[in-house]
């Protein structure tokens, strides 16, 4: 065992559990809390966008990046609603992101119109940032299909560029951890140096 080795490393294994928990608490306070989607389907007049008779209801995960038309009631041409309430910590800045594929989708924030794209064959996505202040917001997305021949599929994402740049802080003790184990594994293993 070469202490000279070993000691550096398990310093820098304490360090970097250190910095990996500041670096997990600080992103938590960065948190949005948010359900599910409330999902209600409807079928569509025409691909014009007009509205037809509610089909069926379900729920979507807070993001989602699926074909979400692929349920046995589908019918064509279709669309769908969504409703999600998210209460904000603090004032902060978050990315929206949605996308879709033979549509048109839109995401309001809090009644207003945040973002629409309309969605042509490929898959399209676009983000937007959005500035929201600490407390209760609904966001909603309309989505509806434009294309009857393809299959439908829809997106939604929202990140906080804050959180990303505090998990950093994360990662790099992650780093230290892992440089600290391989020097302790290396000092632990080496026969120490005969005088």
């Amino acid at each position: 065992m070469r202490k000279s080795i070993l000691i550096p490393g398990l310093v820098l294994i304490a360090l970097g559990a250190v910095i990996i928990s500041y670096g997990l608490q600080l992103s938590q306070q960065w948190d949005i809390e948010a359900g599910e989607w409330q999902v209600t389907w409807y079928s569509m007049q025409n691909t014009y966008g007009v509205w037809g008779d509610v089909i069926a209801t379900g729920r979507f995960p807070k993001t989602f990046s699926y074909d979400p038309l692929e349920y046995s009631y589908r019918e064509e041409p279709i669309g769908f609603k969504a409703l999600l309430e998210v209460n904000v910590p603090r004032d902060m800045m978050v990315q929206f992101t949605i996308g879709g594929d033979d549509g048109d989708i839109t995401l309001f924030l809090d009644g207003d119109i945040l973002l629409n794209l309309p969605c042509p064959d490929p898959n399209v996505q676009r983000s937007i940032e959005a500035y929201l202040s600490a407390g209760r917001h609904i966001l909603e997305i309309e989505y509806y299909q434009v294309l009857v021949e393809d299959d439908a599929a829809a997106l939604f994402n929202m990140t906080i560029p804050r959180q990303q740049e505090v998990m950093g802080i994360a990662i790099g003790g992650g780093v230290l951890v892992f440089i600290g184990i391989i020097l302790a594994l290396l000092g632990f293993l080496m026969k120490p140096r005969k005088m």
